[in-house]
């Protein structure tokens, strides 16, 4: 796993051995994956007590299918998941899910050159450096742009009851951290 200014602080972290270990798991299929991104508070090094695992899984051209297959490879142990497919493009979609440690990894999936956007700040944990250049970036998201868009998933019933259960539990220990 390459190194990134603020991984010692994540390195505190209770999601510190989840990210290890999801990391680990797409560098043992090499012939599946060209490398990973972090994303969101811990590409940051801002991450706190409760804080989730947003990576990407980059997927290796014309292993799409395969990859997709065995996305329960990375999710090993999970108490749940969720899957996010519907409406995204062809090579891209979404495989969360919730760790025993209640650790939630927010995973997306995304072929190479696919239409993966990246948001904000990206560290690449595993391959080269210039795999980020594949993907179309976009400044970072803003707290009130998140909300918005959990909002309209819940809205559409994209959400199902345990991860808006979930998320529910986050937004009361948020407010209690930041008292």
């Amino acid at each position: 796993m390459h190194d990134w200014p603020g991984r010692e602080h994540v390195e505190t972290l209770r999601a510190w051995p989840i990210l290890v270990e999801v990391v680990r798991r797409i560098e043992a299929r090499p012939e599946l994956f060209a490398g990973a991104f972090l994303l969101g508070s811990l590409s940051r090094g801002q991450g706190d007590a409760i804080s989730d695992v947003d990576i990407v899984a980059v997927v290796q051209r014309g292993e799409w299918d395969e990859a997709w297959a065995r996305r329960g490879e990375l999710s090993e142990g999970a108490i749940v998941t969720f899957d996010k497919t519907d409406g995204e493009p062809a090579g891209l979609a979404g495989h969360s899910w919730l760790t025993p440690e209640l650790v939630k990894v927010e995973s997306l999936i995304a072929e190479r050159g696919s239409a993966l956007r990246l948001y904000g700040d990206v560290v690449s944990l595993l391959g080269p450096p210039e795999l980020q250049d594949e993907f179309a970036r976009a400044p970072r998201l803003t707290r009130a742009a998140v909300d918005e868009y959990a909002g309209e998933r819940r809205a559409k019933g994209d959400i199902g009851p345990i991860e808006a259960a979930y998320a529910d539990l986050m937004v009361l220990l948020q407010a209690e951290i930041r008292q």
